[in-house]
């Protein structure tokens, strides 16, 4: 079979927070018969810190879950600045590509951006070495950091729009994540739409969480709980979340958990603890074959978005946690995929993003029909099994790695 090579600035295994969708598809590539070697960041992207046993150490080879895995360093403690972030892409990409030159030819290279600097890179290597060259999307860098405020120098979007055309150029196939991000992709003009395929992430389907063992929490057995797992970041608008449950204070069965860790989290709690909100807790990221335990304790799961069109193209991968776990979801976000999502699968509750009495009122009416939140929480798991198994996604996944596999050869 074929030797690939996969460069993803952020890997996460089950046994750490965050997606695993790279951990998966590496996986499956595994089994298919290829031989796999992964090359990532040691600073992981929720804790931005250099762990003790890789201090002093650029690149360190391991094998973890069966994969060759070459971790490298990356400057840690990067935060929403410009200059920080910059600098983190900057030095993986470096540090990756003297990795990636020191091992056997691959007969194909697998980039995942972000991080644009290190696709670049890897896009450059798969030249350099003939071998194919196969882009993952997952976000439309840098429509998002610009529209998003993070990056406004003319010159870095410039460079930033230069390096991102030279990857869509370089790539024999695209793999995009959302139906917005492949119209992106398509929309630059650099690339014909059959160079395209649509992937999303997915869902365990056998990851159901267990009723009887759910994640001990500070509250009353017989609490409604809404729950938000996943990054406290610049994306989710868990400011509305907060307000929210301020305007439920009067209403002690119901309780909010926010789980995660992220950027934001600092001024969250600050900002919890002047609202004085006596029905919220704040849990700190847990890994990934953990987060089923939580849900088992949620009645109904947040997607908060801010009020910016970017959003109308998000499918977060913690939707399909939510889907997994058969709990209905309220979804603050403006009108796109996820809201399509949540239409088609009856799976919950559209509301008006950054509308903290919206979400209120949605969180009061599930708390007020159980019942009726449970069957939609099952229709939604319903409709992911139709739609949304990870194992199929994979194998689609597998497949356009073996028809580039069988035209490197």
């Amino acid at each position: 079979m074929a030797r690939v090579l996969y460069v993803s600035q952020y890997f996460v295994s089950g046994d750490q927070p965050g997606g695993v969708r790279h951990w998966q598809h590496c996986r499956a590539l595994a089994r298919a018969g290829h031989e796999v070697t992964v090359v990532t960041s040691y600073v992981q992207h929720k804790e931005r810190t250099i762990p003790e046993e890789y201090r002093g150490r650029r690149i360190v080879r391991t094998e973890e879950d069966g994969l060759d895995v070459v971790r490298t360093y990356s400057t840690p403690g990067y935060g929403r600045d410009l200059r920080s972030r910059l600098s983190n892409y900057g030095t993986f990409a470096l540090w990756s590509l003297i990795a990636e030159l020191r091992l056997p030819r691959p007969d194909v290279v697998v980039a995942s951006s972000p991080s644009l600097p290190a696709a670049a890179a890897a896009a450059g290597l798969a030249k350099g070495r003939r071998s194919r060259f196969l882009l993952e999307v997952r976000d439309l860098w840098p429509d998002s950091a610009v529209a998003m405020g993070l990056v406004t120098n003319p010159r870095v979007i410039g460079a930033a729009r230069r390096m991102e055309h030279y990857c869509y150029r370089r790539a024999d196939r695209i793999v995009a994540l959302t139906e917005g991000i492949a119209e992106g992709v398509v929309g630059s003009g650099v690339v014909p739409a059959g160079r395209v395929s649509l992937i999303t992430n997915g869902v365990d389907l056998d990851v159901v969480p267990d009723p009887a063992h759910p994640a001990n929490l500070p509250m009353a057995a017989d609490a409604f709980v809404a729950m938000f797992v996943g990054a406290h970041g610049t994306y989710s608008s868990l400011e509305t979340v907060l307000q929210a449950a301020d305007l439920l204070r009067d209403e002690p069965r119901i309780q909010v958990v926010l789980v995660g860790g992220g950027d934001r989290k600092p001024a969250l709690v600050e900002m919890a603890g002047s609202l004085d909100l006596p029905n919220v807790t704040f849990v700190d990221p847990v890994p990934k074959r953990q987060v089923p335990a939580y849900l088992a304790r949620a009645d109904l799961c947040l997607l908060p978005y801010q009020d910016r069109e970017l959003f109308a193209g998000a499918l977060p991968n913690k939707v399909f946690d939510y889907l997994a776990a058969s709990r209905p979801i309220i979804a603050a976000a403006p009108t796109g995929e996820l809201t399509r999502l949540v239409d088609h699968a009856a799976c919950g509750w559209n509301v008006s993003p950054e509308d903290p009495r919206a979400m209120a009122d949605a969180i009061r009416r599930a708390a007020s029909d159980p019942a009726g939140a449970r069957a939609r929480g099952e229709a939604g798991r319903e409709y992911a099994l139709e739609h949304y198994d990870r194992t199929a996604l994979a194998a689609r996944f597998v497949a356009l790695v073996d028809d580039l596999a069988a035209g490197a050869r």
